[in-house]
């Protein structure tokens, strides 16, 4: 399919090593789609459209320049990549949500970069970097948040497109939400680098549901040695 286009968004912070290890998967997983990359660095080692960025490092801001990328894309639909997830090819190729609905991969295992002992969490939560949106939808929902937040939102009235609590705590439009599982997982480094003062302190909990070894991807000590 070629109705797609994944938009990365980093603040080149992560660890060299990973961003190298991040860029292999990434490419393989996207093969065929279109790019737009988004960071605070140039990255010529990315194909497509590389927009740079020097605002506050902030979650209002993670989505006011996923609405800047988006005005970009020539596609139905969009996909979120962030810089510290690994995404599976089946990630993008196995679902879409209908025209008036974001779609959320719940196939996603976290990981803690202070754990003395690697292991896979997971966490009944739909996260941004599992986004899949129609895009004239996603632009309509962001300019609606940003014409009534023109300064930006604050960390409390931040949350992913489609979250309808927030949405309806300020009146903006609500929207259906499509809660989805690929074949394969989304892994999500948790880690010092990290906007989430949880993290960053680590004191960030892992899920109840855990493990040390999945398909695809393998023991979670084998990834988590590529995050240096």
């Amino acid at each position: 399919m070629k109705d797609l286009t994944a938009i990365f968004l980093t603040v080149n912070k992560v660890p060299p090593h990973w961003v190298a290890f991040h860029r292999e998967h990434l490419l393989k997983a996207i093969e065929g789609y279109e790019l737009i990359t988004v960071s605070r660095k140039p990255m010529p080692d990315m194909p497509g459209k590389n927009l740079i960025q020097d605002e506050k490092i902030c979650s209002s801001n993670v989505y006011k320049q996923l609405l800047r990328a988006a005005k970009l894309v020539e596609t139905p639909f969009l996909a979120v990549v962030e810089d510290d997830s690994l995404y599976p090819a089946e990630h993008f190729n196995e679902f879409r949500p209908g025209e008036n609905s974001f779609a959320y991969n719940m196939h996603r295992w976290s990981m803690y970069e202070w754990h003395k002992k690697a292991m896979y969490s997971w966490r009944d939560r739909i996260s941004n970097l599992t986004l899949i949106a129609p895009t004239a939808l996603a632009i309509r929902a962001l300019e609606e948040r940003f014409a009534m937040f023109p300064n930006g939102t604050e960390e409390w009235q931040t949350g992913e497109l489609g979250k309808n609590r927030i949405s309806a705590k300020f009146g903006l439009t609500q929207h259906p939400v499509k809660m989805w599982n690929s074949t394969y997982a989304v892994i999500n480094m948790n880690h010092q680098y990290s906007m989430d003062d949880m993290e960053i302190r680590k004191v960030k909990r892992p899920g109840a549901l855990r493990a040390y070894d999945i398909p695809k991807w393998g023991p979670a000590e084998d990834i988590l040695k590529e995050f240096k």
